[in-house]
């Protein structure tokens, strides 16, 4: 197959979103180049960065667009530009030049800028002048792409509802898990981080503390849980990092261990070490579009996991009631119950098959979109 796409931009080669869409579309052979511009290695690693570090991590970038522009006009031509995650402002200027050149631009939404930081964190007022401008920039950005990756149908759903385009505009390309996260990784004990092991189960979550996750939920299963005998271990910084240092300071603190970082090297490890591992739980309309990568990389270990019940999850739920389990959203009693009865029949639990995790990485969503631009 012939090279098709060039990776271009600013984007952020620590996502695994990144790391996994363009290794998948090289595994398929369709990867002219990848032309980065680095400019987000020294950014604190949330979905929505400080203004002081974004703005760092910008002019950064657009010092090294003179040079990076260049190369891409004296790339192969024919081959589709790609704007990996966060490409959605550098679109404005890429997809006109792309234009020009005979090319088409790929855009990969990810993650719906608009709805995350308004709809889901609320860390501008819905209806306000910054929302509204918000909105407009994801419209129009959006608008400009030939091809528009979501990570699932049900955020292509959205973006096409929300903003009016086309539903073919869209391919959906699952996120997958890293090679390294697979059941070998339990030779690695982990026992610096999570300590020695003992007879107690291990109830894991991990993820940036937002709103998306559904840490109270969790915090809350977890006080309902204590006395089973069960570790509830979170591990993770953001913005909920508050609620979390005021349940550790109260009288019901013990329930929950809180570990603030471990190095992204070592997840598989301690993935291992659990019992059962935890999704989200918000209610938001986000969360029910979203499969996370922490599901992939949980899954790729080989552990069962509960998550809240959404169209994303629902039919993957259905076909392996042993590993993926659901409950409400935003239902702590629920998930205290899920979590209880998992623990109480340890052999009904089963990984997932390896021929089912080949079907949830990216190479498929990667050779379609491939075969979209023969």
């Amino acid at each position: 197959m012939a090279a098709k796409i060039i990776a271009f931009g600013g984007y952020d080669t620590r996502k695994p979103r990144v790391r996994l869409l363009i290794e998948a579309i090289e595994r398929h052979g369709g990867l002219a180049d990848a032309i980065h511009i680095s400019g987000w290695e020294n950014v604190a690693q949330t979905n929505i960065p400080s203004r002081g570090a974004a703005l760092k991590a910008l002019t950064k970038i657009a010092l090294g667009y003179p040079r990076a522009l260049l190369r891409l006009l004296r790339s192969a031509k024919g081959a589709a530009i790609l704007l990996p995650y966060p490409g959605i402002i550098e679109v404005f200027l890429i997809a006109p030049l792309a234009r020009m050149m005979g090319r088409k631009t790929v855009l990969d939404a990810f993650l719906p800028i608009y709805d995350t930081i308004v709809m889901d964190r609320a860390l501008v007022r819905e209806g306000g002048l910054v929302a509204k401008a918000i909105w407009w920039v994801e419209k129009t950005g959006l608008r400009m792409a030939d091809i528009i990756l979501t990570d699932t149908d049900s955020h292509a759903d959205y973006f096409a509802r929300e903003f009016g385009i086309a539903r073919d505009t869209f391919e959906t390309v699952l996120v997958g898990a890293e090679p390294h996260f697979s059941p070998a990784a339990a030779r690695d004990a982990a026992e610096d981080i999570l300590g020695p092991k003992d007879a107690r189960p291990i109830v894991l979550f991990y993820g940036q503390l937002i709103p998306l996750h559904g840490v109270p939920t969790i915090i809350e299963a977890a006080k309902l849980s204590h006395g089973s005998g069960a570790r509830w271990v979170i591990i993770g910084r953001g913005q909920l990092e508050p609620v979390m240092r005021e349940t550790i300071a109260s009288k019901n603190g013990s329930a929950i261990e809180w570990i603030e970082w471990v190095e992204y090297e070592r997840l598989p490890a301690v993935i291992a070490r659990a019992d059962i591992c935890l999704g989200v739980f918000s209610a938001s309309d986000k969360a029910a579009r979203v499969i996370p990568n922490k599901l992939f990389q949980q899954l790729a270990v080989g552990k069962p996991v509960i998550t809240r019940e959404s169209p994303a999850v629902d039919s993957l739920a259905r076909e392996f009631p042993a590993t993926l389990r659901t409950v409400p959203a935003n239902n702590a009693v629920a998930l205290a119950q899920a979590v209880a009865e998992a623990l109480a029949d340890k052999a009904a639990l089963a990984p997932l098959p390896q021929h089912s995790l080949r079907e949830l990485s990216p190479d498929a969503g990667a050779a379609r979109l491939l075969a979209r631009l023969d």
